[in-house]
């Protein structure tokens, strides 16, 4: 299993706090915040792994690559034969706390996918190509990242 995440050890448009007449605002704090949510994610994907790695019917391995820019896009690819993608609302906002400051924050399960399949039609099949060999370009220039690499399992 491969999962390309934004690059949060860099400042960004998004997640971002909304600051001044709705403008992004790199903030640091919640970076970090979002750092540690993928080393838990990585954490809880590496167990998984080795659980089922365990009945000796699978071999699972999880990869994290960072990739530059913000969250865009949602891609599922699914044994190089189909796709889901979305487009994630890069507008939205939220609050970590009542009265907190508010955030520009994507929400992932909330996207709406499309689906494409190699055994549909031929611009379904030109689509599955088009997102594999995107995700794989992007894959080979992002960045593996330090709390990634024990996620192999």
């Amino acid at each position: 299993m491969r999962l390309l995440v934004p690059d949060f050890e860099k400042p960004m448009t998004v997640p971002a706090r909304v600051g001044p007449d709705d403008r992004p605002v790199d903030d640091s704090a919640f970076r970090n915040r979002m750092l540690r949510q993928c080393r838990d994610y990585s954490g809880s994907l590496s167990a998984v792994a080795n659980s089922l790695n365990g009945t000796g019917r699978f071999v699972v391995e999880c990869e994290y690559r960072c990739y530059p820019g913000i969250p865009r896009d949602k891609i599922c690819i699914f044994n190089r034969t189909q796709v889901l993608h979305g487009l994630y609302d890069v507008s939205a906002r939220k609050r970590l706390q009542d009265r907190g400051p508010e955030y520009y924050d994507p929400m992932g399960y909330t996207t709406e996918l499309n689906v494409w399949s190699r055994e549909g039609t031929t611009a379904a099949e030109a689509a599955v190509s088009m997102w594999v060999k995107h995700f794989d370009e992007l894959w080979v220039m992002s960045s593996v990242p330090n709390w990634g690499r024990s996620a192999a399992a």
